[in-house]
């Protein structure tokens, strides 16, 4: 009997082991993607609160979506977040990307005026030039762009946008989920009283997902917080 006691310890502690080992490589993989640490493991409860429940209607089923399933957020190429102000936006943002790396994924945050400068320079003091940053990016199993906004894109140099347009459509074709948030709230309805974009300076794609109220499009996730 004190044999089979012992066994099922040490089972028990092999076991928590390997939890344990799991949890801190999850915990690493979020800080090798760039979520400072006040935005990891961001709870159910806690962005279940951050939830619009006006758009969503029943937010505690929405937030039960992604936590209890969160392989359908790969079902997505474009998870889309709005509203709120950059802090419940960027709360969001990270909570998705954490429960997604969660799922043994390797993902990476960006600034999205820091990405769109970078694209906007020819060359790069370390020798890399903006091909070279677009190769590395499109190949992140899952990105967060955080904080578009047409103003980040100078209107003199308007290849930005199509370095966007090569970004996203690759991740797109090949599946793979980018998360971005909006500054400014996105437009619902079918005419466009407010923030859409009307031209592609920004690039097609980023325009076509700043119609994501206005279009539904089963291809897009989104997220609305408050």
């Amino acid at each position: 009997m004190a044999s089979e006691e012992l066994l099922k310890h040490q089972k028990e502690m092999a076991y928590k082991r390997r939890v344990y080992a799991q949890a801190r490589a999850i915990i690493q993989r979020g800080r090798n993607a760039g979520i400072p640490d006040k935005y990891l493991r961001i709870g159910k409860k806690d962005f279940t609160e951050l939830l619009c429940p006006k758009y969503h209607g029943d937010i505690n089923k929405f937030a039960d979506t992604v936590y209890n399933t969160p392989d359908r957020l790969f079902k997505r190429s474009f998870i889309v977040i709005d509203g709120g102000d950059m802090y419940s936006r960027k709360k969001a943002g990270f909570a998705i990307l954490f429960r997604m790396i969660a799922c043994d994924k390797y993902g990476k945050y960006f600034d999205c005026a820091q990405l769109a400068s970078e694209f906007q320079t020819i060359k790069f003091s370390g020798g890399d030039n903006r091909n070279d940053l677009i190769k590395e990016v499109k190949q992140e199993g899952i990105l967060f762009l955080n904080e578009f906004h047409k103003k980040k894109f100078s209107a003199h140099l308007g290849d930005s946008g199509g370095f966007f347009d090569q970004l996203l459509e690759f991740r797109d074709d090949y599946s793979k989920p980018t998360i971005i948030t909006f500054t400014n709230p996105l437009q619902k309805g079918v005419e466009n009283r407010g923030n859409a974009l009307t031209d592609d300076r920004c690039g097609q794609y980023l325009a076509m997902l700043s119609r994501s109220d206005m279009k539904k499009n089963e291809n897009v996730l989104r997220i609305k917080v408050i």
